[in-house]
């Protein structure tokens, strides 16, 4: 029972520090790195005015990580239900909030539910990567597809028209990449990020069809 307890206060832990990690961490480190850049360019007062708009987005944008994530700690409302509508949500708060043209598809095939920990983590991986490409691609469009893949396995994938990326992983490391990698292993699968200078970037998410599925008779 003792062993159990610990197994799950480690497992709440991992959660915890992987969330804020993706949710917070990332728009604070995005924040001071923009603020050192904009401390060595030459401004006027539009350009300052501009900026603070900038940095009181990304302060709107921590608060509500956390608000979330204290909302999923308090085992709330899931997400697993409506996995779908949450992720059409997210696609269009990010093309108002962005001059990023984004196109959401749900293939036929894609599971009608989910259980919560692959809702939760697919969620997260969707947006991480829309947040990769609002503040590095230079892209015009985006699209996001939920679809089957090969038999047994499903696909999430996101692609942009952007610039493209290095893909040396050093250099991956710092834009959230290791958590998104993180949340495909926890759920079976594999992430891999295709990108070529000038010519866009696609992060490609692909799982066993089982390990999002909840399992007949079972709770979600």
């Amino acid at each position: 029972m003792e062993e159990s307890a610990r197994e799950s206060a480690g497992e709440l832990r991992r959660l915890v520090a992987r969330e804020l990690h993706d949710r917070v961490a990332q728009t604070l480190t995005g924040m001071l790195v923009d603020l050192e850049n904009f401390k060595t360019e030459p401004v006027g007062w539009d350009d300052v005015k501009k900026q603070l708009d900038t940095v009181q987005d990304s302060t709107r944008e921590v608060l509500k990580s956390l608000r979330e994530l204290l909302h999923d700690l308090r085992g709330e409302e899931a997400v697993s239900d409506t996995f779908v509508d949450a992720v059409g949500d997210l696609v269009a708060r990010f093309e108002q909030r962005t001059t990023i043209k984004a196109n959401f598809d749900v293939l036929p095939g894609w599971p009608k539910y989910l259980t919560t920990p692959a809702s939760v983590n697919l969620y997260r991986i969707i947006e991480e990567a829309l947040t990769n490409v609002r503040r590095h691609s230079g892209a015009r469009a985006v699209s996001i597809v939920l679809q089957p893949y090969l038999d047994d396995y499903m696909a999430v994938i996101v692609g942009d028209d952007g610039r493209g990326v290095d893909t040396d992983e050093s250099w991956l490391a710092g834009m959230g990449t290791l958590g998104m990698k993180e949340r495909a292993v926890i759920l079976g699968g594999e992430l891999r990020i295709e990108s070529h200078t000038g010519d866009g970037t696609t992060v490609r998410a692909i799982f066993p069809k089982e390990q999002l599925m909840p399992k007949p008779g079972t709770d979600q």
